[in-house]
């Protein structure tokens, strides 16, 4: 079992508790499903977060969650380097070219699936040795913010190519946004 499998279900766990103020784990698991070609299209099949438990759908009904750990690159089971988490590769590299981090790699891939199933992208990822982080597009934070107010939590914004995105820290992102604003947004959805 990876350490992937292992952070999914950690997340899944956590993100259970959040939704239902610490008394349940169950509400939230994996999404093993995949596009396939009976559904091209995929809407309900994206992300990797479910709901197990009925009233965990308005979550993920409005959010597309991808969960993404780790991702060193390794050669016959020894780590031989990292790939670029680091938003600053973009402007402190050396050599003629930036690789892009794979984050926004990443980031690609959830508002690519995000936009598919009509929902908003929301990314999680973990670097090895790191807390979890949030990551979601400024327009969605500021759409957020007459509901919840400014965070007062510190957050990190760039922009790349057009695209703004806004990450947290993620017990910071989640003691913020609440379930009753989900729900809230859901009702209008």
């Amino acid at each position: 079992m990876g350490k992937g499998d292992d952070f999914e279900r950690d997340q899944c766990r956590f993100l259970s508790l959040w939704w239902t103020k610490g008394a349940r784990d169950d509400i939230f698991w994996r999404n093993r499903r995949h596009r396939t070609i009976k559904d091209p299209t995929g809407r309900h099949q994206l992300g990797d977060i479910t709901a197990l438990q009925p009233e965990g759908i308005p979550f993920v009904e409005i959010f597309n969650v991808e969960l993404k750990t780790g991702y060193s690159k390794t050669k016959k089971g020894k780590r031989v380097k990292n790939i670029p988490w680091d938003v600053l590769d973009l402007i402190d590299h050396t050599g003629s070219e930036p690789q892009d981090p794979v984050l926004l790699r990443f980031w690609e891939q959830t508002y690519k699936d995000a936009s598919l199933s009509k929902r908003l992208p929301l990314l999680i990822f973990k670097r090895d040795y790191h807390v979890p982080v949030v990551c979601i597009e400024e327009g969605t934070l500021r759409s957020l913010i007459p509901r919840l107010e400014e965070p007062s939590y510190p957050w990190v914004q760039f922009s790349k190519d057009g695209v703004a995105l806004v990450m947290f820290r993620e017990e910071h992102f989640f003691s913020w946004l609440t379930p009753e604003v989900v729900k809230e947004i859901h009702r209008g959805y």
